[in-house]
């Protein structure tokens, strides 16, 4: 418990980077949404990150690595990543056309303020959520009343004005002159099918939420708004990935310079992950009563301001790094030439792919064993939760077992996770299994920033580190999303799951003969040169100091 400034002074920047970052991260979709971006368009401009998120990394590595200077690279990359966040509040929105549902004794109508080019919608099943009701009526009773009718049977029920009714069924359109609007076909309430519903006594008017926002498919303002948004987030999303990168390359700089240990300044990344977005959550809650509608720019503001505030603190970082040659092709050779590099990034692509797997399927498999919200909420905050002390304490279990060791016990903790997902019947069974994400991510993720320096050649730091991310993070999520979702529809979600099992399990045995008959050897063949360095090192300081002996008695019997 000793303190040392460079490294304090760090974990400050690793909260405060983290819990700015993170803040944004979980409300541009719904930002997305709220500027009247569509589904389908939102799914396209998630394809094209993924894309840029792979891009990025690396660049900003080989470039750290060309000008010896992470803190600069990581400070553009901050400025750039806050700049073109905070642009995208200033995308036009587009102009909005909603959907109104009126509804009194004799029927209903489902309208929009005006017909237009995609007014039509045919044999479409529509669910919609009925919000912010009022009645048109200057008497009206405490509570509106909905009537739901077939031939065989019927059902009236009351509701508060801030209710939230949700009615499916098939909808077509119609248009008649000036007059459009939409018709429900096969209503589906609470299980039941009825024809159609009406609204007792006083007539009502609902909105309907903004995911059915008519988007004209000619309107100069709907493709502006599309092709701003996603230049703005292409460049936000290359800048945010390589800052997540470069922040790790150089957090293992300053504790290979200050004599730290890296799992105690990550640790503080996870408490700002952990701790600010529910103040940012707050924050935008807030908000939202004192305008009267939602608006998430101070979440924006907010991480924005808290990104700017750790990257003055890592300017005036003082970090030594060695420096790349000048070929870049020599120094990428030297990284894809050697085979225990091949093999590291191997590795790390095949617990990406577990990782990322689990992130695209996991939530669904639980929404499957009908598992409430907050439950899948809290697999996070447990995971979290576990991991503070076991970060902590990380360089010392990493230090005695071996990066290598780790990275088996990763992947045989991932067999044994995919499996007993693939068992359990109750959701709430999770937890065992989400225990041992202390292995397939907190511990593992140390021993592969630890292993970086002692497999890397010299100067080449930033790019292993940032490539190693870009292959886990970035490539691994996305062949393992792809692999299971062909695995989930061929096979069936808890045979998806065993099948990743065996993937992990054999991954892990491999990896188990390869590390004993070459990487250790390797491994042990680079400690012995390093050693010999390091003693070259002292002797030829100890050399220079002993020519420079008799000019400093000359200088010193001058002064005398």
């Amino acid at each position: 418990m000793t303190w040392n400034k460079e490294l304090s002074i760090n974990k400050i920047v690793q909260f405060l980077y983290a819990g700015g970052t993170t803040s944004i991260l979980l409300y541009l979709t719904l930002h997305m949404k709220q500027l009247g971006i569509t589904v389908t368009e939102i799914s396209t401009i998630y394809a094209i990150l993924y894309v840029a998120s792979i891009i990025g990394p690396p660049i900003s590595g080989i470039m750290a690595d060309k000008l010896g200077n992470y803190t600069w690279v990581v400070f553009i990359s901050m400025i750039l990543n806050i700049i073109f966040h905070v642009s995208l509040l200033y995308v036009p929105e587009r102009p909005r056309n909603p959907l109104t549902l009126s509804c009194g004794p004799h029927g209903y109508a489902l309208n929009r303020a005006s017909c237009d080019t995609c007014h039509e919608l045919a044999n479409t099943n529509l669910k919609v959520t009925l919000q912010n009701c009022e009645f048109d009526c200057a008497r009206h009773p405490p509570l509106m009343q909905f009537c739901f009718h077939s031939e065989d049977n019927g059902i009236c029920q009351s509701f508060n004005l801030t209710d939230q009714i949700t009615i499916n069924g098939t909808i077509e359109s119609w248009q008649d002159g000036d007059r459009c609007g939409h018709t429900w076909q096969m209503l589906e309430y609470e299980g039941e099918v009825y024809e159609h519903f009406s609204c007792c006594g006083c007539p009502i008017r609902c909105q309907v939420p903004e995911e059915l926002r008519c988007v004209h498919p000619d309107d100069e303002h709907a493709s502006k708004t599309f092709w701003i948004y996603l230049v703005l987030r292409t460049i936000a999303t290359m800048s945010m990935n390589s800052l997540f990168t470069m922040m790790d390359a150089l957090t293992v700089a300053i504790v290979k310079q200050h004599g730290g240990e890296y799992g105690k300044q990550r640790l503080w990344f996870i408490v700002g992950m952990a701790a600010i977005p529910p103040l940012a959550g707050y924050v935008v809650d807030r908000y939202a009563v004192a305008v009267g509608y939602f608006d998430y720019m101070p979440v924006f503001y907010l991480g924005a301001g808290m990104t700017f505030l750790s990257g003055l603190l890592i300017i005036r970082k003082d970090v030594k790094v060695d420096r790349a040659n000048q070929n870049i092709l020599q120094d990428l050779k030297k990284l894809f030439t050697k085979v225990e590099i091949n093999m590291f990034l191997l590795i790390i692509l095949l617990m990406g792919s577990n990782w990322g797997f689990l992130e695209s399927f996991l939530f669904i498999y639980l929404k499957e064993l009908n598992a409430p919200n907050y439950l899948m909420g809290l697999t996070l905050t447990v995971g979290s939760i576990i991991g503070v002390p076991v970060t902590f304490t990380a360089d010392q279990i990493v230090k005695k077992l071996g990066c290598p060791t780790i990275f088996i016990i990763s992947f045989f903790a991932y067999a044994i996770r995919h499996f007993g997902y693939s068992c359990i019947s109750d959701p709430w069974m999770v937890f065992p299994f989400e225990l041992l994400e202390v292995f397939t991510h907190q511990l593992m993720w140390v021993a592969t920033m630890t292993f970086c320096p002692l497999i890397t050649p010299k100067g080449l730091l930033a790019t292993m580190v940032s490539l190693v991310g870009t292959v886990h993070f970035s490539i691994g999520q996305g062949v393992g999303s792809l692999v299971g979702g062909h695995l989930i529809a061929g096979l069936g979600m808890p045979a998806a799951f065993r099948t990743f099992s065996a993937i992990a399990l054999s991954a892990g045995l491999f990896y188990v003969i390869f590390h004993f008959s070459y990487t250790k050897k390797k491994l042990a063949a680079r400690e012995l040169e390093d050693e010999r360095q390091q003693v070259s090192e002292e002797d030829r300081s100890v050399f220079d100091c002993d020519e420079q002996t008799p000019t400093s008695v000359m200088h010193k019997n001058s002064r005398e």
